[in-house]
């Protein structure tokens, strides 16, 4: 993957208000989605990030099919969640994102805030096509939605919800990430302690 930047004149970049936009606070909210656990390093800046984890999940899984009865059906392609958020700084991506496993993700709440949850955590910067983590935390808190099932249906993650979700911040010129959780409809008013990204 390469970032291509656009064409623009000398007097343009010099402009302080082009500036200030190359600079500017962003916002997003932190989306779930889900990961193959076949992806190669090559697939996603995701499936790099997160290739250690990745095999890990993958030598559960074989050691699990070892202990099994064996069967005739194939094994299915197993993905799991991960949740992210991508910013641009020039000709940069800053991507953060969360691996949602057991046992390593935990909910430290119980029923009063079951969709609080504490992961691993990873900042990366995307650049010329290269992926290199800056910053990792084994327990970063955020909130998670899950869209309303019956009890036959699979759960599924609700990236709508403004109910239960979690935004994040980043600063460009400072280099900082924040995030702002809200659970159960309530902002939460402690704030985390900003992440400081070197790159």
């Amino acid at each position: 993957m390469r970032v291509l930047g656009a064409l623009v004149t000398a007097g343009l970049v010099a402009h302080p208000l082009y500036a200030a936009a190359q600079s500017g606070v962003q916002t997003q909210r932190f989306m779930a989605t889900t990961i193959s656990l076949d992806a190669g390093p090559a697939s996603s800046a995701l499936a790099a990030v997160w290739q250690d984890r990745l095999q890990a999940e993958r030598n559960k899984l074989a050691a699990l099919s070892k202990a099994s009865p064996p069967t005739a059906k194939p094994t299915p392609d197993v993905a799991v969640p991960i949740f992210q958020a991508t910013f641009k700084d020039g000709d940069k991506t800053i991507i953060i994102s969360a691996l949602f496993t057991t046992p390593e993700c935990r909910n430290f709440s119980g029923v009063a805030a079951q969709n609080l949850n504490n992961c691993p955590m990873r900042v990366a910067v995307l650049r010329n096509g290269q992926v290199k983590v800056v910053k990792s935390e084994g327990d970063f808190p955020f909130v998670a939605a899950f869209k309303e099932t019956s009890d036959e249906e699979p759960s599924e993650y609700d990236n709508k919800s403004q109910r239960d979700k979690t935004v994040v911040v980043f600063n460009p010129a400072a280099h900082e990430i924040t995030t702002a959780l809200t659970l159960n409809g309530t902002l939460d008013s402690e704030k985390a302690a900003p992440i400081e990204i070197a790159y």
